[in-house]
């Protein structure tokens, strides 16, 4: 007798996986074994231990899936770093909207200060002016004098 049949359980196993039903059964069980796996659930998210774990008693199914993950996973960064590139060159075509509109104010503001100075010396012009003759009461013409503007430069035009 096999010293093997002695040890309580694997006697009746080895006697079943040889007999003429038992051994169709191994070998099915064998195949499911190595296609799908072992089920572990959660002991897959054990820190150290569960990779590992998962590394021995995965099935082809599980590696299939964490394959097409990894891609996926892949296929995400790319897409978000290709998003990155496009908002970076968004942003840089803002940016460069936004530098022309405040050139052309800087520009504008200096026109306008050519013209400002302008109406100022025809503001001082006009105050300066002899009196018309034809205005009997000697009063200046309409409009503010020169101090007046001056003072209301001060508050903000």
């Amino acid at each position: 007798m096999n010293p093997l049949y002695a040890i309580p359980y694997l006697g009746p196993f080895l006697v079943f996986a040889t007999s003429r039903f038992g051994l169709p059964i191994i070998v099915a069980g064998g195949i499911i074994f190595f296609y799908e796996g072992v089920p572990i659930g959660p002991l897959r998210d054990i820190p150290y231990v569960g990779p590992a774990l998962a590394g021995l008693v995965d099935g082809r199914v599980d590696r299939q899936y964490a394959a097409g993950q990894k891609a996926e996973d892949a296929l995400w960064q790319e897409k978000i770093k290709l998003a990155a590139i496009a908002q970076a060159a968004d942003n840089k075509t803002r940016q460069q909207d936004i530098d022309a509109a405040a050139q052309a104010y800087i520009d504008k503001q200096h026109s306008d200060a050519g013209r400002i100075a302008e109406l100022v010396r025809a503001q001082k012009d006009q105050d300066n002016a002899p009196p018309v003759s034809t205005n009997p009461s000697g009063c200046k013409p309409d409009g503010i004098s020169a101090g007046v503007s001056e003072r209301l430069d001060a508050i903000g035009r």
